[in-house]
């Protein structure tokens, strides 16, 4: 029995995304090796026309961003992805989440300016966001845009910056000194007064999505290059949105894991284990309710975005903590011989468990917990 009714379109998507995914594999081990960027995956994703999936058809993308035709089908591409290399999957996703960010705020000029180096040469687009000194939503920004004559000059600190490396335009987020409000800007890589601390990026996993930490000096912004108006990215609730795409690399990356076990174990003339088979039954379990809640939550965007936000925080949840289940499960299912360097397994756990450590995850079950009290709540606190 099919999990859940995809379209022929959706369909067709999956089996895009496998063929492409297919030629990550042999790869993967040398990124992660070497923690460096996935060159060839990117320009795999380009040549197959993928990096302009979220932006709208307008302006000649596919339309699948969340306020788009088939939202749906940007998760689906993530999760695929994730499957064979969650590192690849983040890149993929921090820089879809830019370009629709793009194609919901700007002008048209803007959207055919920014999105020229991804349309010609396959850029990827990073996003400087986060902050080594505080939180954006419980501490505020420490990064500034100062008012200036004809833009803005921005002094920030900005860590875990996705995507950095090759790129030529950044999503960068600071706080407007008029309105102190959060302002979106995109801010040339190639900058003077940028200056990138490489050292930074050395984790135990995801080491293929480099992310160094980044510090900008009086970097001169024209006012051409502002994305919308000051506090659209919180007042339209982005941080939340971005729970989506974490989801989909977490289940993707579970899913990976998982077939990889099932064919180990036939292999190993194991499957006729009843303690074994309860192991994966369980896994098995974990993943389609993540997946039907994700899928479900996707879906329904459009008509109920409010519910939607709320069920994606419920399947996020189930996520992590169905990863950090999932390292006894294997180990169990098939023995520790599978998290050997030879198996993609040990692999993809690392990536996983580094990718599910956002310090917030116990607010998830409680922005759930309000919403169904009748309590206020803000979904997107736990990203």
């Amino acid at each position: 029995m099919q999990l859940f009714p995809f379209t022929d379109a959706q369909q067709a998507v999956i089996d895009k995304v496998e063929k492409v995914a297919a030629g990550f594999a042999s790869r993967a081990a040398d990124y992660d090796e070497k923690a460096c960027m996935p060159e060839q995956d990117i320009l795999d994703m380009h040549e197959a026309g993928m990096l302009l999936s979220s932006l709208d058809t307008k302006y000649g993308g596919l339309g699948y961003g969340v306020h788009q035709d088939d939202p749906l089908c940007m998760f689906l591409t993530i999760e695929h992805l994730a499957m064979v290399n969650p590192a690849t999957a983040h890149c993929f996703q921090v820089h879809s989440n830019c370009i629709q960010m793009i194609s919901k705020f700007c002008t048209e000029e803007q959207v055919m300016r920014f999105t020229e180096p991804t349309r010609t040469s396959g850029k990827l687009m990073p996003a400087a966001g986060s902050e080594p000194t505080s939180h954006i939503v419980t501490g505020g920004m420490s990064a500034m845009g100062q008012r200036v004559e004809g833009g803005f000059l921005v002094n920030a600190t900005k860590h875990y910056v996705t995507n950095a490396p090759g790129a030529e335009l950044m999503w960068v987020m600071v706080k407007d000194s008029e309105t102190e409000r959060d302002i979106m800007l995109m801010i040339p890589a190639n900058d003077p007064g940028i200056t990138t601390d490489e050292s930074f990026w050395d984790p135990i996993g995801m080491r293929a999505c480099v992310s160094p930490q980044m510090t900008f000096k009086d970097v001169f912004v024209p006012q051409e290059n502002l994305l919308g108006s000051p506090g659209d990215f919180f007042g339209d609730n982005w941080l939340g949105k971005i729970n989506l795409g974490f989801t989909a690399t977490y289940v993707g990356a579970m899913r990976g894991i998982y077939e990889y076990v099932i064919e180990y174990m036939k292999g190993k003339g194991r499957g006729s284990d009843v303690q074994r088979q309860q192991y994966v039954g369980e896994m098995k379990s974990r993943i389609d309710a993540i997946r039907l809640l994700l899928y479900t939550a996707v879906t329904n965007f459009k008509d109920d975005q409010a519910g939607a936000m709320l069920m994606v925080e419920e399947a996020k949840w189930l996520a992590v903590e169905s990863s950090d289940r999932f390292s006894y499960l294997l180990g169990q299912a098939a023995g520790s011989t599978l998290l050997m360097r030879k198996h993609p397994v040990e692999r993809l756990m690392r990536d996983l468990h580094l990718h599910i450590l956002h310090g917030r995850h116990f607010l998830t079950m409680g922005v759930v917990g309000k919403a169904a009290l009748g309590e206020p709540y803000m979904v997107g606190m736990s990203t």
